[in-house]
C-alpha cells in the first residue's frame, strides 16, 4: 500500500495542494472542497502551515462508524467514499482522529483523500507540491524515510556546532 507522507520542514504553506486537489476532484479551485486542508497558525510571530490529509488508517474509525458502509477500501488499499451510499451524516467526520474528512457543503456527501483513485493512484497534491513537502511512498518506506530525515537533521545540527 502507498501513503502520502508530509515533511513539515519543507511545507511553505502555499496551499497549492488544496487548489490542485479541489480541481482534480470537484472541477473547481475551492479549498472548502479540497480533500487536503492546510491548517495555518501563528506562534511567536512565526507562521506554521501543516497540511492535513487522510492517513489511510489500518483500522479506520471512519469506516467503522459509517452506518451504511459507504467507506471501503479500493484495490490499492485507499479508503474511498461511495457517493451513492453516503448519507452525509458526519459520523465519519467526528470519528476521524486527524480531521481529514469533511462533508461537501453543496452535495452533502463526505469527502476525503482517496489518493486520486481517478488519476490511477497518482496523488495530484504530491505531483504539484513544488517544495516536495508531500511524497507518495510505499508503507514499508514510510518509517525508513522518516528515520533517514531525522538522522539528516541530527547531522545538520552537529555540523553547525
Amino acid at each position: 500500500m502507498m501513503r502520502i507522507v508530509l515533511d513539515p520542514t519543507k511545507c511553505v504553506g502555499c496551499r497549492t495542494c488544496e487548489a490542485v486537489c479541489s480541481v482534480a476532484n470537484e472541477g473547481e479551485a475551492n479549498p472548502v472542497k479540497s480533500r487536503i486542508k492546510v491548517v495555518r497558525t501563528v506562534k511567536d510571530t512565526l507562521l506554521y502551515a501543516v497540511p492535513v490529509f487522510c492517513q489511510q488508517c489500518e483500522t479506520a474509525s471512519c469506516e467503522e462508524v459509517c452506518p451504511v458502509h459507504a467507506i471501503t477500501r479500493n484495490e490499492n488499499g485507499a479508503l474511498i467514499v461511495d457517493k451513492d451510499k453516503c448519507l452525509g451524516c458526519k459520523l465519519c467526520e467526528m470519528a476521524c482522529p486527524v480531521g481529514a474528512i469533511t462533508v461537501n457543503p453543496e452535495k452533502h456527501i463526505s469527502i476525503k483523500c482517496n489518493q486520486c483513485a481517478d488519476y490511477n493512484g497518482e496523488p495530484q497534491c504530491v505531483k504539484h507540491c513544488y517544495p516536495e513537502a508531500l511524497q507518495y511512498l510505499s508503507s514499508e518506506k514510510v518509517g525508513k524515510s522518516k528515520a533517514i530525515a531525522k538522522v539528516e537533521k541530527l547531522l545538520e545540527m552537529v555540523r553547525r556546532d
